[in-house]
């Protein structure tokens, strides 16, 4: 089976849409603010948004190279879709590895995760194939495909 990358959009549209529902931040001051997905997003806010949710500036970690809403402009890997995962493994394998990430990220994000409904970021892609690993599976891991994104 061939797995395929897609990009979705460029980096401003990316923004653009984040911009309606996405956290903003105007703190210009904060050393990492141009690599910050917060403010970046905060660039592209319409004139015409009467509300819209903030950073609050008078906290002194956002200035302080201390914010914990630092989300660096890093694109990443996501796997999407789980079709085929387990074609190679055995019965007891794919029984186990199934249970156990089911049981950690509970019956419907696993078959939204499953189903491709819900793409597979960086970190849950390394929780499964450490779950995979404990289970005795040491071959490839098989997503139906890939996308390029932030980690929001």
């Amino acid at each position: 089976m061939h797995q395929q990358t897609i990009k979705t959009m460029t980096r401003e549209e990316t923004f653009r849409k984040k911009s309606a529902h996405y956290q903003h931040c105007f703190v210009s001051e904060c050393p990492r603010h141009e690599h910050c997905l917060h403010w970046l997003v905060s660039q592209h806010t319409q004139r015409t948004d009467i509300n819209i949710t903030s950073v609050n500036p008078m906290n002194p970690d956002v200035r302080a190279n201390k914010c914990t809403l630092f989300r660096e402009d890093a694109m990443v890997k996501y796997a999407r879709g789980m079709s085929h995962f387990y074609d190679r493994m055995t019965g007891q394998q794919e029984r186990n590895i199934r249970r156990r990430l089911i049981a950690l990220f509970s019956r419907k994000p696993y078959y939204e995760y499953r189903n491709g409904v819900r793409s597979i970021p960086p970190d849950i892609q390394q929780t499964i194939a450490r779950i995979c690993q404990e289970e005795g599976w040491d071959g490839t891991l098989t997503y139906d495909s890939w996308e390029e994104d932030f980690q929001w």
